[in-house]
């Protein structure tokens, strides 16, 4: 450099471009801390409003109350906003160097050295003002930013905006769906029409189907979140304009039907949901967020091991379904397994009323005269909502109960309609079995009906060769077997009580019905019931005469007789044609008082026999609850010894597992157990409740390797398994005092005559019809004493040292003679009935 030239006062050049963007990035923090100080303020105002918007306070206002909130809240965050952006002020570079210098930890403020001069130009104060801007320059490289720092703390040090903040996450929890809406009406307020202008009047409800037994739910007008089952129905009213609205869910319009020139309705079958608008000049009057619930299939499965009912001959079936709204058809479908083309056996399960979203229980339908009983099936249970859903349940294979036979030809004939089940088309084993039978007439002790059936059966099966034959077969094996093992008393009787029962149903139908179609199904009803009164008075002499025995009767059935209940039965079935419903209800009741007389005689000859074997059942249940206690005490002996240490022959938690699964053996076998002291007893056991509650809890006990607390509940199941015991004793011995059953014998004789005497029922049908003398087997004290035949004869089974034992041979011989002849001069009237003189026929050959 010259002596002459001017100092350079420069120094080295800054790196602009590094400085220039730090000092972008400080204005930058800079004026986020400054806008962030600025929205506080103004967002307290609004978190508070959203507060009072989720509590849905702006719509409870009055309209003008709510406009002025909403100004009242705009103005205030607008200018508090306004108010803290104009006093922080946008920063300039000035502002950016202080920021990058303190963040840097820069001390005399080195960047501004880069924009000023020294004072004085002489080479000494340049060469030092260049050292010392070499210096600064050499720090911007240095530089930092820092992250921001608004200083909110500063002015809030109660720290409420974490208050405003903790109270508006809880508003939203309380509106919870209905947030947006309440949002949208706190911000919509409701103001008055102007003057002129109707006001709209919307009214919403959805209908759910019926089998959901839900009530209508009707819309809120502001909106809302709304959830419904599949097929419910839609209806909204709106009025108050003469412009039509417009129903929209999602994209789909749906218009209204006008009701009058100001009031439209619009209906909708809701199968999707979405949003729901109704809009009225393109202005959406309400809005609604709707859910469609679609309805799920039912839940079917076996709540056991179907097969046949301990100690009976039904078949158990149990069952358990679920459904959103409750299953209203159930059944189950058995398949013959050994013959699967052959079409399903179907059986309808009764459900409880009110259609129960879960319910389980155990059907015990009496399937012994169907072809497949005897034989294994395989068996599904299906179930139907009311909506026509269905689900199934897995198969399970069983053996059908069937009927015990003891009379040979019964055996042969059932043996034989099974083989025709599993086999319709090969004929030739049943028909080998029928020929046999009829190759021994003897089997039939004289009943030319009986072997004449089988005649007709044989050759129906050798002959008709269409596929009706083997089904009709199959029935009348059946009833076939039936008479043969239990005689023609049994079958009037059971048909006795199905013509009652359909009696009873068409006298209600009537009843609830009174049309002349119901009139004359009821006499028709009253007429079978009639008939089936003569067969079974008929089978009851039959088997009488035929047995040469007497049969224990209600003594206040004494003038029963088959002429007097022919009679009611004909009076009730005039009045029924006659529309006099009131005579001919009171003629049915006094008929069925009788019926139940008559049923209740017959059934006091099985009393003692019904009570030997509750006794024989009891017994074998206290030899069995003696052996829960056997083996029980078995298992406490093992847990005992694995408690105390003691040398085992096994290892311990093998031992323990095999426990285990004995232990849940002995509970299972506890609960049928429980079951059969419930149908012997008619009551539950507590005793044997606690012993079963122990088992499980042993059985908890052993699962968690606990074998000290699983002795403790061994021992309690075994002290609740010996009271379980000693109250089935208490119960048989109840059992064995019944009322009517005297300590010195089973047949109820008091030895005075009273109440508890045997007697004759009084079987003739024509008593009292002005024609003969009167009934048959005379007046209760003169032929109804107790060990007299049907002809009043006495009968020397049943002869005591009473004063019948010495009445004479000679006596007996002439009240026969005087009935025969009594006999006789009734069948020589052929005025009467044909039934009747048959009737007397066939007492006549008895002689």
């Amino acid at each position: 450099m010259g002596a002459g030239a001017p100092p350079d006062v420069t120094g080295p050049a800054p790196p602009t471009r590094h400085l220039a963007g730090r000092r972008f990035l400080a204005r930058a923090v800079i004026s986020f801390e400054v806008v962030w100080l600025a929205l506080w303020p103004p967002l307290a105002v609004v978190g508070v409003f959203l507060c009072l918007a989720m509590l849905d306070v702006p719509q409870r206002l009055p309209g003008w109350a709510h406009v002025a909130l909403l100004v009242v809240v705009v103005l205030a965050a607008g200018g508090l906003l306004l108010r803290g952006l104009l006093a922080g002020g946008l920063p300039d570079d000035r502002a950016a160097d202080r920021r990058l210098e303190s963040q840097s930890g820069l001390t005399h403020r080195p960047l501004a050295v880069l924009t000023e001069k020294p004072s004085r130009a002489d080479n000494l104060s340049l060469a030092l003002w260049d050292a010392h801007r070499a210096r600064s320059v050499t720090q911007i490289g240095r530089l930092r930013v820092g992250g921001p720092r608004p200083g909110l703390a500063r002015r809030d040090p109660r720290a409420l905006r974490y208050a405003l903040l903790l109270c508006v996450v809880a508003s939203l929890g309380i509106a919870n769906s209905d947030a947006p809406s309440r949002l949208y009406t706190a911000v919509t307020p409701s103001l008055p029409p102007p003057l002129g202008v109707p006001s709209t009047r919307l009214q919403a409800w959805i209908t759910p189907p019926a089998y959901t037994r839900i009530a209508p739910i009707f819309l809120k007008a502001e909106g809302g979140t709304v959830s419904v089952p599949a097929g419910s129905h839609l209806t909204v009213n709106v009025s108050g304009d003469r412009t039509a609205p417009v129903l929209w869910l999602n994209e789909r319009s749906d218009p209204f039907t006008s009701l009058d020139h100001s009031s439209f309705q619009a209906d909708l079958d809701l199968t999707r949901g979405g949003v729901l608008t109704v809009k009225r000049d393109g202005t959406s009057v309400a809005v609604w967020t709707l859910t469609v619930i679609a309805d799920q299939p039912p839940t079917i499965g076996w709540g056991g091991n179907p097969g046949r009912q301990p100690h009976s001959q039904e078949t158990r079936l149990p069952w358990e379904v679920s459904d959103d709204y409750g299953v209203t058809n159930l059944q189950a479908e058995l398949h013959l397994r050994d013959r699967t083309d052959a079409p399903p056996l179907l059986v309808t399960i009764p459900m409880p009323g009110g259609s129960a979203k879960s319910a389980h229980g155990i059907s015990r339908p009496d399937l012994n005269a169907h072809p497949w009983a005897g034989l294994t099936v395989t068996g599904r249970l299906i179930g139907r909502d009311a909506s026509g859903q269905t689900g199934a349940s897995e198969e399970r294979a069983f053996d059908l109960p069937e009927r015990p036979f003891h009379h040979p030809v019964s055996r042969s004939l059932i043996a034989a309609r099974k083989t025709l089940s599993l086999h319709p088309d090969d004929r030739g084993d049943a028909l080998e079995a029928l020929d046999e039978l009829l190759q021994r007439p003897d089997l039939f002790a004289g009943d030319l009906g009986a072997f004449t059936a089988l005649s007709g059966i044989y050759y129906e099966l050798a002959r008709n060769h269409t596929g009706s034959a083997v089904s009709e077969a199959q029935e009348m094996m059946w009833q076939l077997a039936l008479h043969m093992e239990e005689g023609q008393t049994e079958q009037s009787a059971r048909s006795l009580e199905a013509a009652r029962q359909a009696a009873r149903d068409a006298m209600d139908k009537a009843q609830e019905q009174p049309n002349d179609e119901n009139r004359k199904y009821l006499a028709k009803k009253l007429e079978e019931l009639r008939e089936a009164i003569d067969r079974h008075m008929r089978a009851l002499m039959e088997e009488a005469q035929r047995n040469n025995n007497v049969m224990p009767f209600d003594p206040k059935a004494k003038q029963l007789s088959a002429q007097v209940m022919e009679t009611i039965a004909e009076q009730a079935e005039q009045a029924a044609k006659d529309g006099r419903m009131a005579d001919a209800r009171q003629q049915m009741a006094q008929l069925e008082k009788m019926l139940d007389q008559l049923r209740n005689a017959r059934l006091q000859g099985d009393e003692g026999k019904q009570a030997s074997s509750k006794q024989q059942r009891g017994k074998r249940q206290q030899s069995v609850v003696q052996d829960l206690v056997a083996r029980q005490g078995s298992l406490l002996d093992h847990a005992q010894r694995r408690g105390s240490k003691g040398p085992s022959a096994r290892d311990p938690a093998a031992e323990r597992e095999a426990d285990n699964q004995v232990q849940r053996a002995l509970r299972r076998g506890l609960g049928e157990l429980m079951q059969q002291f419930t149908d012997l007893t008619g009551e539950a056991s507590p005793a044997l409740g606690e012993a079963d509650q122990a088992m499980r809890d042993a059985a908890t006990s052993l699962d968690q390797h606990e074998d000290g607390v699983a002795g403790e509940r061994q021992q309690q199941a075994i002290a609740a398994l010996q009271k379980g015991n000693q109250e089935l004793g208490q119960a048989m011995a109840r059992m064995g005092q019944q009322p009517g059953r005297d300590q010195e014998g089973e047949d109820g004789q008091d030895g005075d005559g009273g109440e508890g005497t045997m007697g004759m029922m009084m079987l003739d049908g024509h008593q009292g019809d002005g024609r003969g003398t009167g009934p048959l087997t005379g007046s209760p004290d003169e032929a109804g004493s107790e060990g007299r035949d049907p002809l009043g004869r006495v009968n020397p089974r049943s002869m005591t040292d009473n004063a019948d034992a010495t009445v004479p041979e000679e006596r007996e011989r002439q009240r026969t003679q005087a009935i025969q002849e009594e006999l006789r001069r009734r069948g020589a009237d052929r005025a009467r009935p044909r039934q009747e003189l048959d009737y007397i026929d066939r007492l006549l050959k008895q002689f």
